[in-house]
């Protein structure tokens, strides 16, 4: 589908509908081409949803950032604001009375949850997620597999998950064989899902010389190596 679908915005892009011909020598193109073949291969293009960014610096100085762009309700905050207001008031988990039942000039809370963690040795770590509902349970799972089962960043991120909702619990595959026995044997209402998928949250994290973004949502970790300090020379000479 995701091939098809950017398959039909190559078309639309090369003009192919007006001139074939010319079409035919802007979709060979090496740069275009490898621009749709990056876009294929490793995750579906998204223009909306929630993203996380985590910071670490060598001051001991740590940042969380969750940022969404959601999903327009399609009516703008003022004529010349440019801005959407958002769709949240259809979110169940943040309002559960329903449509058309928030009270007037009450603020709606989030699900978003930004997170800096101090453990017991004083050390910090900068997480959060994207995931809608499952923002709070995947930030919780990773913080287990840090704090109580004393997993590495990364292999605190990738672990797998489970997601309970009301009553039904949603699963990824690679639990314990006998953990996941007890869970299903209590939540008879569940879901297996193979691999890893975005639905349980994309928790990105720093920590202590670690960084780990979670593959479910295309994250990725990069150290930056901050430029030496400038070395001003003064010449007594000068005024």
């Amino acid at each position: 589908a995701r091939t098809m679908r950017l398959t039909n915005r190559a078309r639309r892009e090369s003009g192919l509908s007006e001139d074939p011909e010319a079409a035919a020598g802007v979709l060979g193109d090496p740069a275009l081409l490898a621009r749709y073949r990056a876009e294929i291969a490793p995750a579906p293009a998204a223009h909306r949803g929630t993203t996380q960014v985590s910071i670490l610096d060598r001051a001991g100085n740590a940042a969380s950032l969750t940022v969404s762009n959601g999903e327009g309700c399609g009516v703008m905050s003022a004529p010349l604001a440019g801005m959407m207001l958002n769709n949240m008031l259809g979110e169940e988990d943040v309002n559960p009375r329903g449509f058309h039942n928030w009270p007037e000039d009450a603020r709606l809370s989030s699900m978003m949850a930004p997170t800096v963690v101090i453990d017991a040795a004083g050390g910090l770590t900068a997480l959060g997620s994207g995931g809608s509902n499952r923002i709070r349970s995947a930030i919780l799972q990773v913080l287990v597999n840090l704090l109580s089962f004393r997993m590495p960043l990364a292999e605190a991120v990738a672990a797998p998950r489970l997601h309970m909702e009301e009553s039904f619990l949603n699963v990824e595959s690679g639990i314990d064989d006998a953990a996941q026995a007890a869970a299903l044997e209590e939540c008879t209402a569940h879901k297996l899902w193979p691999g890893r998928n975005l639905f349980f949250g994309g928790v990105h994290a720093a920590t202590g010389g670690q960084g780990a973004g979670d593959a479910r949502r295309g994250g990725v970790a990069i150290t930056v190596q901050a430029p030496a300090p400038r070395t001003l020379k003064h010449n007594n000479n000068e005024n």
